[in-house]
């Protein structure tokens, strides 16, 4: 495919999944990025989709990106395209953030541009933990520093800050490898924890005038489209609807506990705007009923092992849950301090979500990981059966991640439907997108 082709057909085959095809057309970029677009924002949620791609080791790669392995399925896309620079890190430490970069150039009416895409994928093990550390207490890269600092604690997720420093440190490094000159355009796209730090870097870029002093880009050319947002915010201190930063715009599904961490109502938001997908609290039960039914065929072409399960009562559940966080943890001092009981011993929430929610998905790297995740696995079990020595609080977020998500988890799906997971998945977003029209994506701020 010529390098400068604007539009085509490509599809990514995911190992172990399914297939996302691509029909794009890259005049989207003609408009400026204050003006929401559908196709740029289904095109964005395709790009982290397949950012989730099977890695595969691949050593020889080692030469072009540093890194020993590839994403085939990604880089069928990206190579397809036209992009003639990749870096592809689907892995992650506990501070970093996942992510693949690729630029190619780009020729519109308006002139011929850099075109740059950074894709920041949701958590990988480790970074669970840092998705639960808003002030970086147990940082660990960077002999424990961090890569943000501390100047922005309390105002702002230290943990998806520093994914947000990292994120752009790599940035600017491929764009200076590979910079031609000519002016930038930039698509940001984010899911989950890659979400936040899209968020967050755009924020910075657009604030600074660019990626960096010597790397200027100008506010209409920074796109960026986040997918299953979570709050990262103090709204207190930070104007996340300041006019300029209105151009980065956040997918969220009612469905999707991880966009309310930190609940909004303990004062956390995110930058720009945000639409929500559909669901049973917005919509009629026939009407949810027949737009489900859209939304599933495509997610079957996204997931074909298996079809999408909801939440069987909507989203009562995740509400019931964010009310009781909101209720309980009401600043980052209650976060860190309280003890409350699990199991007849006491623990802040922030221990809490340390020891059993981030180490059961954190990875299982090591014996140590293995006796770490038996033991959150007995807590969370505990805690959801047990209300003599388990306090209030506990007990409900136990029995909120053993029951909707837990034992299909721990039992490989045999008790059990994933709803947690599929309500917060990339392809569920990527299906609502594709099935739902602009006009019906239902604006939040």
């Amino acid at each position: 495919m010529a390098k400068n082709t604007l539009s085509g057909v490509v599809t990514a085959v995911l190992e172990g999944k399914g297939k996302v095809r691509f029909d794009y057309d890259l005049r989207v970029f003609e408009k400026p990025s204050s003006v929401y677009s559908h196709e740029l924002a289904r095109l964005a949620c395709k790009f982290v989709t397949v950012g989730y791609d099977r890695i595969t080791d691949t050593p020889e790669a080692a030469a072009e990106t540093g890194f020993p392995y590839t994403q085939k399925g990604l880089k069928s896309v990206l190579d397809g395209m036209g992009f003639t620079h990749q870096e592809l890190c689907p892995t992650a430490l506990r501070d970093e953030e996942s992510y693949f970069i690729a630029s190619r150039p780009l020729k519109l009416p308006g002139g011929v541009y850099d075109f740059y895409v950074m894709g920041l994928i949701g958590s990988h093990k480790k970074t669970w933990f840092s998705n639960f550390d808003p002030l970086g207490v147990d940082r660990v890269c960077n002999d424990g520093a961090g890569y943000a600092g501390n100047e922005e604690a309390g105002a702002i997720h230290l943990g998806f800050a520093d994914a947000r420093d990292f994120s752009l440190a790599r940035l600017q490094a491929f764009m200076r490898k590979h910079r031609t000159g000519k002016p930038v355009k930039l698509l940001i796209a984010g899911h989950s924890r890659g979400a936040g730090t899209a968020g967050l870097m755009a924020a910075k870029v657009i604030s600074n005038g660019g990626v960096s002093a010597d790397l200027p880009v100008a506010a209409d050319d920074v796109y960026t489209y986040c997918f299953a947002t979570p709050n990262y915010a103090n709204t207190a201190l930070v104007d996340v609807t300041e006019e300029r930063f209105m151009r980065i715009y956040n997918i969220v599904s009612p469905e999707d506990f991880v966009t309310e961490v930190f609940p909004a109502a303990c004062g956390y938001g995110r930058y720009g705007t945000t639409y929500a997908i559909f669901g049973p609290d917005n919509l009629s039960k026939d009407d949810y009923a027949r737009e489900k039914a859209v939304m599933t065929r495509f997610f079957l072409e996204y997931r074909e092992a298996r079809p999408y399960t909801p939440y069987k009562d909507g989203n009562r559940s995740v509400k019931k849950v964010i009310r009781i966080m909101a209720e309980s943890m009401t600043d980052l001092d209650v976060f860190y301090n309280k003890k409350m009981l699990l199991l007849g011993k006491k623990y802040t929430p922030y221990e809490f979500f340390r020891d059993t929610l981030c180490t059961f998905v954190g990875g299982n790297d090591t014996p140590e990981d293995q006796a770490n995740i038996d033991r959150a696995t007995k807590l969370l079990v505990g805690g959801a059966l047990d209300r003599l020595t388990t306090g209030r609080v506990y007990h409900k977020l136990c029995a909120f991640f053993v029951f909707k998500q837990g034992l299909a988890g721990v039992t490989g799906g045999k008790f059990g439907a994933e709803y947690f997971n599929d309500a917060h998945i990339s392809e569920t977003y990527l299906a609502y997108l594709m099935s739902m029209r602009e006009n019906q994506l239902i604006r939040t701020q």
